[in-house]
């Protein structure tokens, strides 16, 4: 009767209005359906792509799912943000990640538990070239104890169980797929990684503790002995997974899992020490980490930067109690300083850890906190917080570069993009190069190393009269401190003119470096030719007139 009785009510007010308005209402637009969740089932495992450790996300890749046995589950594209959600049911499940102009990324057996709050973060690098193939190279592990190879079990009630005293060595093979005739050139499996835990993303040596192999590029297999131990294991004991990578030479990934237990065969009771201070800087990097190669891609002449770099860098100071007494650090993070997650294990000789998270964002506040622990107890350094920085980037310098007639009294002037943070500091340096080799002649860090007090380090907070601020330009006349080794410039001369350019929060917890040839402002990055971390900034080579201005 309830039922008859709403639809009669529910069909006289149709009728009313449909007397009082037009004869055929406007349809409804149904809500667009949301690309990037994959699947219908119970968990939900929050997934991030990005092209490196710390680096840009990865937006509009196709993500492609399929269960152990391979039968379809999905596919999805990635947010701006390169995120999407994976809804499956317990299992092990397959991932591959394609977009135009980045190299091929795969994922195996990636585990998926009841109520599991561990995010999947996936790396994506932009091709090496994209006409080279973005096939992942294929990837065997087996566990060796001594000439005995022993396949590893997929089922992790049955997981290979191995004691953390002495490590585990793998027998490492990756293929690269043979040439076709669309790619008829075999790309090399160039390096292979191997780390402990869901958590980790294995890469660079900068970003995590993992073991690392390289291969010779003439070869298309990589056939290899790696050994996980020590600071590779991080302090974890009990059920987890191997994390196994392999790289081509295109930058092509595999990532595969491997359940494992590690046996915790030594024991640590003895007592616990304490944390005599733990601190925290975000650090944003206005170009992705090239030096060395160690965390980016050297890319053809000619391709498109990729821009913004960003982590977290966290400092502890744990005093030890007695000899022994530390199995590994726990750290923990958190969006609202309440709800705590863990973040990565490390090793009990850790003093710092780096968190690259994916979900970093400029201005989003971040919690952490870290944990000591060993086989009976734990103890918890205090929260500290921090919020990351926007990049910003120098967009013009003058004099410009390949200018000639320029005085040899000359103004230095440069231009940002944006205001960043609550102040900037500014590095100034001109150089006798290339007339006469890299000589100082007005500022010394490429001669005698970083010292504020000794150089031209500039403030826009008003403490540095001589910077001279209109806005976002910003000008300095040479040798305005007297401290050059020539009071001007030699006519028609050739110098070079580089200005370091880093924002900070009020607080110091949070830089973010635009330019910075001789990291001035972060140590720690190996440098690339005649620049430091971010290599594709700018530098202006230019000549004197005749003396006369």
């Amino acid at each position: 009767m309830k039922k008859s009785a709403s639809a009669a009510v529910f069909l006289a007010v149709a009728l009313a209005l449909g007397a009082c308005g037009p004869s055929s209402p406007d349809p409804v637009t149904p809500p667009a359906t949301d690309t990037s969740i994959i699947g219908s089932g119970s968990v939900s495992v929050q997934g991030y792509v990005q092209s490196q450790n710390g680096g840009a996300a990865v937006a509009g890749s196709t993500v492609t799912v399929t269960d152990a046995s391979g039968t379809a589950i999905g596919s999805g594209t990635t947010t701006a943000s390169g995120q999407f959600t994976l809804k499956v049911n317990p299992g092990a499940y397959n991932l591959s990640f394609a977009k135009s102009g980045y190299a091929g990324s795969v994922v195996e057996s990636f585990p998926v538990t009841a109520g599991m709050t561990t995010p999947l973060n996936v790396i994506e690098k932009v091709a090496f070239d994209p006409s080279f193939s973005t096939v992942p190279p294929k990837l065997s592990v087996t566990s060796l104890n001594g000439t005995t190879e022993t396949a590893f079990p997929t089922d992790p009630a049955n997981a290979l169980n191995f004691n953390a005293s002495t490590g585990l060595t793998l027998h490492y093979v990756a293929t690269s797929p043979a040439p076709t005739t669309a790619f008829p050139v075999s790309l090399s499996p160039v390096s292979l990684y191997a780390a402990v835990g869901l958590l980790n993303t294995p890469g660079s040596g900068f970003m995590g503790t993992r073991a690392i192999a390289s291969n010779d590029p003439k070869n298309s297999t990589f056939d290899t002995m790696l050994k996980v131990t020590g600071a590779s294991i991080r302090g974890v004991r009990g059920a987890t997974y191997l994390n196994l990578v392999a790289y081509d030479f295109n930058y092509n990934r595999i990532n595969k899992y491997i359940p494992i237990v590690i046996n915790d065969d030594k024991p640590v009771t003895t007592p616990l020490g304490a944390f005599l201070d733990t601190s925290v800087q975000a650090v944003t990097l206005a170009q992705k980490l090239n030096g060395g190669g160690f965390n980016g891609v050297v890319k053809p002449d000619g391709a498109t930067a990729e821009t913004s770099s960003m982590w977290v860098d966290l400092n502890f100071n744990y005093q030890a109690g007695l000899q022994g007494d530390l199995t590994g650090f726990r750290v923990f993070t958190s969006d609202d300083g309440k709800n705590f997650t863990l973040l990565k294990t490390l090793d009990g000789s850790a003093i710092s850890a780096r968190d690259s998270s994916p979900s970093l964002t400029p201005g989003k506040r971040v919690y952490y906190f870290v944990q000591a622990f060993n086989s009976s107890e734990s103890v918890d350094s205090p929260v500290v917080d921090t919020a990351p920085l926007d990049s910003f980037l120098l967009t013009s310098i003058g004099p410009a570069n390949h200018s000639s007639g320029v005085s040899v009294k000359p103004t230095l002037s440069w231009t940002l993009d944006k205001a960043v943070g609550d102040y900037r500091k500014f590095f100034v340096n001109v150089f006798d190069y290339p007339s006469q080799g890299a000589y100082c002649i007005w500022g010394n860090s490429l001669c005698s190393g970083v010292d504020e007090k000794a150089n031209n380090v500039y403030l826009d907070d008003g403490s540095t009269p001589g910077l001279t601020v209109s806005g976002l330009n910003y000008s300095v006349p040479f040798n305005e401190n007297g401290k050059a080794v020539i009071k001007q410039l030699d006519a028609y001369h050739s110098y070079t003119f580089d200005v370091s350019a880093a924002a900070y929060s009020k607080d110091g917890k949070a830089v973010s470096i635009a330019h910075d040839y001789f990291s001035t402002f972060y140590q720690g990055l190996d440098t690339c030719n005649f620049g430091g971390p971010v290599c594709e900034g700018l530098v202006s080579t230019f000549t004197t007139g005749d003396g006369s201005n």
